[in-house]
């Protein structure tokens, strides 16, 4: 049964989603573009999979779920016997544990600060939009501090939720590199463990191969 994704190539959520059915070797998936443009997600049709009207939606055979994470989580946990080890064996409650405490953090202290300020800096220009600068500056010093501590914590082990890849560093995929599309990759840069980590997460072929999904065809 082919997986169909409800999406935008380009969309952060949908970015998330493709890196790790790439990650996991997924082939036997399709896109089903969503016109967002047009408003096609709040229409009845829509809803009815989405009843907050955003993209992504996932559709495997009768199930359905919906929100990025969540469809990363499944897709991670359908293909557990291919492709690089993205989650724990739900059998070990540790380490479950320990995977939903650092999938809270990157929600609370990174996406919490990292996503109204793309708002500000890269969707809403691209609306036509200035950005806000009391907005901007406020996000950005709400972020700076998690920042420092996250530079910590990489310090003392190589991924967002180990010494190992996960599921959790493709959750910071987006966020991340609007950071640096919106002229903020010196957040980046300036802590050399994070910095260290994002070229090493980033360098992936399965996120070059979503980011790629998402260009504009030349």
């Amino acid at each position: 049964m082919t997986i169909k994704i409800y999406g935008v190539a380009g969309a952060t959520c949908t970015q998330r989603v493709l890196a790790t059915l790439i990650e996991k070797g997924v082939t036997d998936w399709v896109l089903e573009p969503v016109n967002l443009m047009a408003g096609e997600q709040k229409q009845p049709a829509y809803l009815a999979k989405q009843p907050f009207g955003v993209i992504p939606v996932l559709e495997d055979g009768d199930f359905r779920v919906f929100e990025s994470r969540a469809i990363s989580y499944y897709i991670a946990a359908k293909y557990a016997n291919q492709g690089p080890k993205l989650i724990p064996d739900v059998t070990d409650i540790k380490e479950t544990a320990l995977f939903h405490q650092w999938y809270s953090v990157e929600k609370d202290n990174f996406d919490h600060y990292a996503s109204p300020l793309a708002d500000q800096l890269v969707f809403g220009v691209m609306r036509g939009n200035e950005p806000d600068p009391k907005l901007v500056e406020f996000f950005k010093s709400g972020l700076a501090p998690k920042l420092d501590i996250f530079d910590g914590i990489l310090a003392k082990q190589a991924y967002m939720a180990g010494n190992e890849f996960s599921l959790i560093d493709i959750h910071y995929y987006p966020y991340m590199t609007k950071l640096i599309q919106g002229g903020n990759g010196d957040m980046i840069n300036d802590r050399p463990n994070i910095k260290a980590w994002w070229e090493k997460i980033s360098a992936r072929e399965a996120w070059k191969k979503a980011l790629a999904m998402g260009s504009p065809k030349k």
